[in-house]
């Protein structure tokens, strides 16, 4: 026979256990889940202490996270205050409704699960991210190119040489991919007895070994003999004779005019460029008709897209005159062309280009050797022709 504290200690057990059949909490907090049977007097405090000491037990964090540095989150909702019963917040609502009655009667259900979230730091941890995220922020600020001081020069020197180690060993893996074998320029010449010699060679040598003009050069299978300097005979702009650039054979050499007309100085790289954009077009087309005008623009764009060093991304020289001009100048109600005589569409088709040559590109038609060697031999066809009917008359009479 019990007697009467005895029965009373029985039915507070029995409460218990009718309520852990009830309902139990599964609270998360770093990435550890602690389970807490939902009984009356049960705090949120008292979640916030049991779920952090059951999460960092043996870590070095122990002791330094209370429960006023964290929050509970339950359906997205933060439980602000402390002494909150959560027997009375979760299970209230349905004593109310008799659901707990059911629930107690029927031993063999489940108890209700509510799912909670515990998030926070403590104020030393939050000080040691702010310290990180401060140390991150300036190692990773963006950059700002320092080209004026000595220290942003060198460093500016560096970053271009380990470039060009890197396109080095790309240029070595696609020639073994190529069977050994190699596209671009030979070798470097410049003329002797000149003053700035090494200026000459160093200016060659960038062109030769420029990352854009490589790739485009190993593209098209394209193998120059050599890079070589013209000598600057004539004035540019007012001699008759001014020769800025000449490809020998389709490839042989190119010869590109790099000093100024009176010796004392050097033309402007991206002139230079220009120039050898024009010349790298002979060594497919030796007239300058459509064709090769629209592949000289094509050398230029794939030059500065394939150019992965200058960092600028793609970019994209096409004026928008990408179709050839195959027309003619005709009257309305019939006649034929305004100078008396049909031109061929290949004529038309360089008349075109030229109107859409930029005056930097006429420039360098008007002074191409290529041209100029092509005019003289024009020259020579029609003396030869002169002579020859001059016999033919002689002859005759």
């Amino acid at each position: 026979v019990l007697n009467a504290t005895e029965r009373k200690m029985q039915k507070e057990c029995c409460n218990d256990n009718d309520v852990a059949n009830v309902g139990k909490l599964i609270v998360s907090f770093r990435g550890t889940r602690t389970e807490l049977a939902l009984t009356k007097g049960l705090t949120v405090a008292q979640v916030k202490e049991e779920s952090i000491h059951n999460s960092l037990v043996g870590s070095s964090e122990m002791g330094s996270v209370t429960y006023q540095d964290v929050k509970v989150l339950y359906k997205g909702k933060t439980l602000v205050d402390n002494n909150q019963d959560m027997y009375e917040l979760l299970l209230a609502p349905l004593e109310q409704s008799g659901t707990t009655t059911t629930l107690r009667k029927n031993k063999s259900s489940k108890p209700k699960t509510y799912r909670l979230i515990l998030t926070g730091i403590s104020a030393s941890e939050a000080q040691t991210n702010n310290e990180e995220l401060a140390l991150g922020l300036a190692k990773n600020a963006p950059r700002v190119r320092d080209d004026l001081s000595t220290k942003g020069q060198q460093e500016i020197a560096r970053r271009q040489q380990m470039g060009r180690k890197i396109m080095q060993q790309q240029l070595k893996v696609a020639n073994r991919k190529n069977g050994g074998r190699t596209y671009g320029f030979g070798k470097i010449e410049t003329l002797p007895m000149l003053p700035d010699e090494e200026k000459v060679r160093s200016i060659l040598t960038s062109l030769a070994n420029d990352p854009g003009i490589l790739a485009c050069m190993a593209k098209h299978k394209w193998n120059v003999g050599s890079l070589a300097e013209l000598y600057p005979e004539g004035k540019v702009g007012e001699s008759a004779v001014c020769v800025m650039g000449l490809n020998k054979n389709k490839g042989q050499q190119i010869l590109l005019r790099v000093r100024t007309d009176d010796l004392k100085g050097f033309r402007k790289i991206l002139s230079i460029r220009k120039v050898l954009y024009h010349e790298l077009a002979h060594n497919v087309y030796s007239e300058h008709d459509s064709d090769f005008f629209q592949l000289m623009r094509q050398i230029e764009q794939e030059c500065n897209e394939l150019d992965w060093t200058q960092g600028q991304g793609l970019q994209s020289h096409d004026d928008g005159y990408s179709n050839t001009f195959t027309g003619g100048t005709y009257r309305l109600g019939g006649g034929g062309d305004s100078q008396g005589h049909k031109l061929s569409v290949r004529e038309l088709a360089a008349r075109a280009a030229m109107l859409r040559l930029t005056a930097e590109e006429e420039e360098i038609y008007q002074n191409c050797g290529c041209a100029q060697h092509e005019d003289r031999n024009e020259e020579k066809k029609e003396q030869a022709m002169t002579t020859a009917e001059d016999m033919e008359e002689d002859s005759t009479t």
